[in-house]
């Protein structure tokens, strides 16, 4: 379950990343055509200008008066510079607010800051050029829009980081709350696996204090009793911590589980526990005994669970392919309705009125945390239910 989630959070984590990655690509591509619209506008102020100096008798003071409510028309921030024969410039600026109380020393230094600044975004556009060096020139930065389109990318990405964090905090929320579950579930699994012997072991103390003669056979009721809780304690204790892996036999597992249930099955009952062995070497993996016994138990007691009529099978069917041990569970039980298919494995889910809904998802944890293998519910409908187990040999 952990697994999947961090699966999710990566994917959303790679989802945003590629959105932004998007989104700056999408604005620079933007930026540019803008650019390039905007170099058009001022190419044509500037041949306009151009035209008129060369071709027509008139002074570039003049020109510049009649051509500047044209330019500010643009809305774009200008600076045209005319190069003097001292070699210092005189400035006309558009669209470009100074403080007008600078003196003439910071006003030209402001200003030759400003034109660095646009030139390093857009070229200056020559009107003037005398031995091909310019004499009047057009520098201009980016429009209002364009200053605006570039912080688009950031303001999308600030607002996706915000939601892939909520999103995350979201999911430790989902992550707290099933961990809730699971130790509710543990508790009150631990509480009914212990009252059976504990009950048992309190009636036969009181049959020893009653000075009972045969107490050979209390004295081995109680051993046989001790020895659950013992079993019992090693299940929850491995659970909480690393289990030991050595070499076992699924099969020797298996028929064990089996074997114990079809023992707790009422003499009435026409319920059939078949287990079907269709490989023909042994096979070792490294596992734990204990929790993969409990792992089984679970599966084939929600099996018994789910019949209802009187002529029940479960079949337990065994498998070797290539290097994996497949185990199917099948059942001719009233099956999972297809809303539920999804939240059977989720600790505290359970559609028994007394269940506690951890069985399952033990089971899960247990072959999939700790077996590397995986448990799914293969198919369920009226009458056969399957779920498989696959675990991969050999394990290291």
């Amino acid at each position: 379950m952990y697994k999947e989630h961090n699966k999710i959070k990566i994917g959303i984590f790679s989802t945003v990343v590629v959105f932004a990655i998007i989104f700056f690509l999408t604005n620079s591509f933007l930026i540019t055509q803008f650019r390039n619209e905007l170099n058009k506008q001022v190419k044509t102020v500037a041949s306009i200008y151009h035209e008129k100096l060369t071709n027509e008798n008139v002074d570039s003071q003049y020109l510049l008066n009649t051509l500047l409510p044209l330019i500010d028309q643009l809305d774009i921030p200008m600076i045209i510079s005319t190069k003097k024969s001292d070699g210092t410039f005189n400035y006309q600026h558009l669209n470009i607010s100074i403080d007008a109380t600078l003196n003439s020393d910071n006003y030209n230094s402001m200003i030759q800051k400003l034109r660095y600044r646009m030139d390093s975004n857009n070229n200056p556009l020559t009107v003037i050029e005398v031995n091909n060096q310019p004499i009047i020139q057009i520098h201009y930065g980016d429009s209002i829009l364009i200053k605006n389109i570039r912080w688009i990318p950031y303001v999308e990405f600030g607002f996706a980081a915000i939601v892939l964090l909520l999103m995350i905090l979201g999911f430790n929320l989902i992550q707290s709350s099933e961990k809730n579950h699971v130790y509710v579930g543990m508790a009150k699994e631990t509480a009914h696996q212990l009252g059976t012997p504990i009950s048992s072991l309190m009636g036969w103390v009181k049959l020893l204090e009653s000075d009972i003669k045969d107490k050979k056979h209390i004295h081995k009721s109680m051993k046989r009793d001790l020895s659950k809780l013992e079993n019992i304690s090693d299940k929850f204790n491995k659970i909480g911590s690393k289990p030991k892996l050595i070499n076992l036999d699924i099969r020797k597992i298996l028929c064990g589980v089996i074997d114990y249930y079809k023992s707790k099955l009422p003499k009435t009952s026409t319920t059939r526990i078949d287990f079907i062995d269709k490989s023909s070497s042994t096979i070792l993996i490294k596992g734990d005994n204990i929790l993969l016994y409990w792992a089984f138990e679970n599966i084939i007691k929600n099996s018994i669970d789910s019949i209802r009529n009187s002529n029940g099978l479960i079949q337990i069917v065994y498998f070797v392919i290539d290097n994996e041990i497949i185990i199917s569970f099948i059942d001719n039980g009233i099956g999972i309705d297809r809303k539920n298919k999804k939240n059977i494995f989720k600790p505290g889910f359970s559609t028994k009125s007394k269940g506690w809904g951890i069985g399952l998802n033990l089971s899960r944890r247990i072959i999939e945390d700790m077996h590397k293998g995986s448990l799914r519910l293969v198919k369920s409908k009226t009458d056969e239910t399957i779920f498989q187990v696959r675990l991969n040999f050999p394990i290291s």
